[in-house]
């Protein structure tokens, strides 16, 4: 991925915009794992990942996720989210870091630079049902501190309505 220039402070991608991700884990100094998809933005446990051509993030958004604090809630697999709002939708982002995520009684941070989406209706989050022990049992969604995204549910195969992903509206 190429960077573009600066412009009025907010850093142009030739390719997309970003995700910055961090976590309580990675606040412990982990170094982010890059890959072929991923820049090093060069702060600390900050990954940046492409998302979409528009080029200019027009608004950060702090997404913070809340797994519950029950036996085997956490999950290995990897997480999904799509948001949606009254401007339109972003997504399915994946949302990954340096740091052991969506542990058991642990909430996890991400900051996402999108376009504005207007204010937000709901959100999509699933996995993927991948590595050993997938199922996950998510308690909440909020994004920017205010909107709420209530699930206390499992997404598992093996669970409840054995579904990996749910829509939920905002609270």
């Amino acid at each position: 991925m190429r960077i573009g220039r600066v412009v009025a402070g907010t850093v142009a991608l030739a390719a997309a915009t970003t995700i910055m991700a961090t976590s309580e884990s990675a606040a412990a100094g982990v170094t982010p794992r890059i890959g072929s998809d991923h820049t090093y933005s060069g702060r600390q446990n900050t990954l940046s990942v492409p998302l979409h051509k528009s080029g200019v993030a027009q608004h950060q958004y702090r997404v913070a996720v809340y797994t519950g604090n029950k036996a085997g809630a956490g999950t290995d697999a990897n997480v999904y989210i799509t948001i949606y709002g009254t401007r339109g939708s972003a997504g399915p982002i994946r949302l990954d870091n340096s740091a052991n995520n969506f542990e058991s009684g642990k909430t996890d941070r991400f900051t996402l630079g999108l376009r504005d989406l207007g204010r937000l209706k709901s959100i999509k989050i699933r996995h993927d049902n991948s590595g050993k022990k997938p199922g996950w049992y998510l308690n909440k969604v909020t994004i920017d501190g205010n909107a709420s995204f209530s699930a206390y549910r499992w997404l598992a195969k093996d669970e409840d309505d054995h579904r990996t992903w749910v829509k939920l509206p905002r609270r």
